[in-house]
């Protein structure tokens, strides 16, 4: 059976890749925290950005593939703490791949749309790159490592990620609904533009991904191009929560520290045509968003 290494495994994308894998692969998931979220699955804490406990782990676990899904990706934190941002999102990378590469081991590595500065999106993967913050800098850094230590290693970017599981923190759209439900005012802004990802939709797409004989530089993303306040006033019809308690701003309005693209969005034609599929819609994410949340509330 492929042996599947998960790094990050009890974030969001960790957890959907897992939870898919397991039908198909070995599935080992590291992660910083004492246990796993799944007690079914193999597990082993560790930092990425200890390299010799990377280099050891690795090379006993002998995986196939490695998904690295372990990221600082808390912008304005980036921006804040840019060495412990460089650490993770650069060394811990360049950590994971060059013990791939010491085995022969194929690597996908997680990236961003922060690469670009926004100005002309959506991007394909030709298109130059142009990172405003210093958290686009370190994943297109993380990127080039991957990329140059195998031809074989892929990087696979995205954006604007969603999706429920009871023991992650919040994204946009679940932060969205629980803000909404509990009758709070949110300020949403309208010039954020980008198509936002299903996370179950991404781990189905990088396990095919695996099994394709793709390699090197991919963008996966929804199926809709959408400011972040038309998602909020999509969520909040979608869940029957008021409209009204949301307010468009614009970008400068919320004074953050570390500068966003403004109008981006990734083009997937490239991996649409290797490996047969569609990005889900946002309203096709939101309905297995809204199925989970049911499923899960029924076991409480």
């Amino acid at each position: 059976m492929t042996t599947l290494l998960i790094t990050g495994c009890n974030g969001l994308l960790g957890q959907k890749i897992a939870k898919i894998a397991h039908r198909d692969y070995k599935v080992l998931g590291i992660d910083l925290y004492e246990s796993a979220f799944d007690s079914n699955i193999q597990y082993q804490q560790l930092d990425i950005t200890v390299k010799e406990a990377v280099s050891r782990l690795i090379q006993d676990a002998s995986p196939d593939w490695v998904i690295n899904t372990a990221s600082v990706t808390n912008v304005d934190r980036c921006e804040a703490e840019k060495e412990l941002a460089w650490q993770v999102n650069v060394k811990g990378a360049e950590n994971v791949t060059l013990a791939c590469q010491k085995i022969g081991s194929k690597m996908i590595h997680i990236s961003s749309d922060y690469v670009f500065d926004g100005k002309n999106g959506p991007y394909s993967e030709e298109d130059a790159t142009n990172p405003l913050s210093w958290y686009g800098k370190t994943k297109l850094e993380g990127e080039e490592i991957t990329l140059s230590c195998s031809p074989e290693n892929i990087v696979l970017r995205t954006m604007v990620l969603y999706g429920y599981e009871p023991t992650v923190r919040p994204n946009f759209v679940t932060w969205v609904i629980n803000s909404l439900q509990a009758g709070k005012a949110i300020r949403v802004v309208a010039d954020q533009w980008g198509n936002p990802t299903c996370a179950d939709n991404l781990a189905e797409a990088l396990l095919k991904l695996c099994a394709s004989g793709g390699a090197g530089l991919f963008h996966f993303a929804g199926g809709e191009f959408l400011s972040r306040w038309e998602m909020a006033t999509e969520i909040a019809q979608k869940f029957d929560l008021s409209t009204e308690l949301i307010t468009p701003i614009t970008t400068s309005e919320l004074s953050q520290s570390a500068p966003r693209p403004r109008h981006s969005g990734l083009k997937t034609e490239k991996i649409e045509k290797l490996l047969g599929i569609k990005p889900l819609s946002f309203q096709e994410g939101l309905n297995r968003l809204a199925k989970q949340i049911i499923a899960s509330q029924e076991l409480l």
